[in-house]
């Protein structure tokens, strides 16, 4: 039986602990003691060196007590912004913040429902496989911490993300590539009472090329947004220079390839029209990634959950999340649902059962890795 006192605690102690993108050292060094008292050896990458944090993605290992598959779990130990001084409380049946931040059940509602389920299995002195944890940093900053990931020390070939909105029993099959895009605007500068017709405005030429781009919802299965402009100057000089920055999202890799080939070609005619240049960067950020409902992870996701008399759903997702880098590896790994709701927002919101029923699942996961 699930100690659901024990549960809720430990989430909302993980919940507490300020832990925003690039800052999570506190989180690491919890999580560390924590499993290392469950017997897992714990060792931490280099990456916070590399993307400028204090803490790196843990690795931990426990090995398995029966022959079975060895299975890994992965999580992020970050969380959105405003993610400092969270203050989690139980309101009714929900857990919820106090409204000025986040909650952060993305990601600690998948943190805590591992170390229940794990703590109940030596605690009833159950075999196990061996289990292996991935928990990453900077996963919100477009999952910088798991592209610095050394997946070769990874053993298991089954893998699962618990990391993804939704009902307890959603399976997340697909997710999209993923292109970050910033653009440097360039005009000429002249006085904007004086002469402004010998100018050239930046600003002017990034509101048409952004006026005729594609953004948002493109199609089923592409998106495009800008997330930011930028042009600081006094209002007496016409700006000669402007920023803009923004992403396209496919679950059609061809697709995000192409829309960004269209954005290009706008901001450049843009930059034309008015005689001026515009630069512009582009990334792949993260690769899609798309599974079979008769893959193994989705297979033994599904199986587990319908053991345990939960409805299972496929779908597909719009956000990218660790398991994007894992399968690009050649790691098969499949997201599965926590959960949690109105997620990336104050109003952040978990229902006690939904943390109870993502115990279970890993659970019955876990049982489920031992051979007969």
């Amino acid at each position: 039986m699930i100690n659901t006192n024990r549960l809720f605690t430990s989430f909302m102690e993980l919940c507490a602990i300020d832990s925003e993108p690039t800052s999570e050292r506190l989180m690491a060094d919890r999580l560390t003691d924590i499993l290392t008292s469950l017997g897992f050896t714990v060792s931490e990458d280099t990456t916070g060196s590399i993307i400028g944090g204090n803490a790196g993605n843990l690795y931990a290992r426990l090995e398995g007590t029966a022959v079975g598959d060895g299975l890994f779990f992965s999580c992020h130990m970050d969380r959105v912004v405003p993610g400092l001084g969270v203050k989690p409380r139980i309101d009714g049946d929900y857990i919820v913040s106090d409204g000025t931040t986040v909650l952060g059940a993305d990601d600690a509602a998948g943190l805590a429902a591992l170390l229940e389920a794990i703590t109940l299995l030596k605690q009833n002195g159950k075999d196990h496989p061996t289990i292996e944890l991935v928990l990453t940093v900077a996963e919100e900053l477009s999952l910088v911490g798991s592209r610095h990931f050394d997946t070769s020390q990874v053993t298991s070939r089954i893998g699962f993300v618990l990391d993804a909105g939704g009902d307890v029993g959603e399976i997340v099959l697909q997710a999209p590539e993923h292109i970050k895009f910033s653009a440097r605007f360039h005009g000429v500068s002249a006085h904007a009472g004086f002469s402004p017709e010998q100018g050239i405005s930046a600003i002017q030429i990034a509101a048409t090329a952004i006026t005729r781009m594609g953004l948002l919802r493109i199609d089923a299965d592409t998106t495009a947004n800008i997330g930011s402009i930028s042009a600081i100057g006094p209002t007496n000089i016409v700006q000669n220079r402007c920023e803009i920055e923004g992403e396209v999202r496919s679950l059609v890799p061809a697709q995000a390839i192409s829309h960004m080939a269209t954005l290009t070609e706008v901001m450049h005619h843009g930059a034309a029209e008015y005689g001026g240049a515009v630069t512009i960067d582009t990334v792949t950020s993260y690769q899609a990634y798309q599974l079979s409902e008769e893959s193994e992870p989705v297979r033994r996701a599904a199986q587990a959950a319908a053991s345990l008399g939960i409805p299972v759903r496929y779908k597909s997702t719009g956000g990218g999340s660790d398991a994007n880098y894992f399968n690009a590896r050649g790691l098969p790994t499949v997201v599965l649902s926590c959960g949690y709701e109105r997620v990336h927002t104050t109003k952040e919101r978990i229902p006690l059962r939904q943390l109870e029923l993502l115990t279970q699942w890993v659970m019955a996961l876990l049982e489920g890795g031992i051979a007969a």
